[in-house]
């Protein structure tokens, strides 16, 4: 099997190069590692340079132009690993993933006694220690992708499961090939689930739960349950799993009757103390991502842009 690795870096260039640097330890190690660079202003490219990883042949680096966000770099990385023919399958990961050494090695050590499945994941842990069971879920409604995250317990096994996120989802180039790269047009956030949804038909994606890296976000999603946060990117995942919710649903009726109770919801939660302080803000992002899913307006809202704060 020959694979690569995309690697999708904004200004974060001493995890960009942690993460390089853990692919290149590999004891399978990828054929190609491709970095898909949104544009950094950090100094990026001077550090990768310094490192010498420029010019290791192993390494094809992208600056992009402008920031197309993480949609569009895993989507960019998907069409350059697809029109490779010395690649047969791709990894998709952020910056800040950072792969045990043996990480691919048990997830080819999988596939090739198990040939058919052809999108495998590993065990996403954060930095102290806790498992990060979100980004492995399983649907409970396929009409409005609600997920629940499979339980900690299920890990001391391999299993199943519906949504993966692009946080070390290793898959057969041959997948992307039938469904397409991801959606450029989300930006950031639900990409990988919009893609998750696509993908389902073909291939269930498995957990190979001994294969780990650790996720080094600076605000797990695990934590942004017990407290609002205000977060520029609120608007953008409401507006693409509104969109996801249009295109893929099962049963529209289910979908607008979860709509309707999910906005009646948000309006008795707006009445308490958990968005005290950010109302506007939230009323904001929950009115416009609706309006823009209705008509599918994709791409940078100027009312939320990166690292905006409120």
């Amino acid at each position: 099997m020959q694979y690569g690795a995309v690697v999708v870096t904004f200004n974060r260039k001493k995890l960009l190069l942690e993460s390089i640097t853990a692919l290149m330890n590999q004891t399978v190690p990828p054929t190609k590692i491709i970095i898909i660079d949104n544009h950094s202003t950090d100094g990026t490219r001077a550090a990768l340079e310094h490192q010498g990883i420029l010019t290791n042949s192993q390494v094809d680096y992208r600056y992009l132009e402008q920031n197309i966000g993480g949609a569009g770099g895993f989507a960019r990385g998907m069409q350059i690993a697809q029109a490779d023919p010395n690649l047969d399958w791709v990894s998709l990961s952020d910056d800040d993933a950072i792969f045990e050494a043996d990480y691919f090695e048990k997830l080819i050590a999988y596939h090739s006694t198990h040939p058919n499945r052809q999108i495998l994941t590993g065990s996403v842990y954060v930095e102290d220690g806790r498992l990060q069971v979100d980004q492995r879920n399983r649907f409970t409604s396929w009409s409005t992708f609600r997920t629940q995250a499979v339980p900690e317990a299920a890990y001391t096994g391999n299993f199943e499961f519906d949504q993966y996120t692009f946080c070390g989802v290793f898959m057969s180039l041959a997948i992307v090939k039938q469904v397409g790269v991801a959606d450029a047009g989300f930006f950031i956030w639900w990409d990988d689930c919009e893609y998750a949804v696509r993908t389902a038909k073909l291939s269930k994606p498995v957990n190979v739960s001994a294969a780990k890296l650790i996720h080094k976000t600076y605000l797990p999603s695990l934590d942004l349950k017990t407290s609002f946060i205000p977060d520029w990117r609120l608007y953008y995942g409401l507006r693409n799993r509104f969109i996801t919710i249009k295109r893929w649903r099962a049963n529209p009726v289910v979908s607008l009757a979860w709509l309707s109770y999910f906005y009646a919801r948000l309006l008795f939660k707006l009445c308490g103390p958990f968005y005290r302080g950010y109302r506007k803000m939230v009323i904001k992002a929950y009115t416009q991502a609706l309006r823009d899913a209705v008509i599918e307006k994709e791409g940078l809202n100027p009312n939320f842009m990166p690292g905006q704060k409120f």
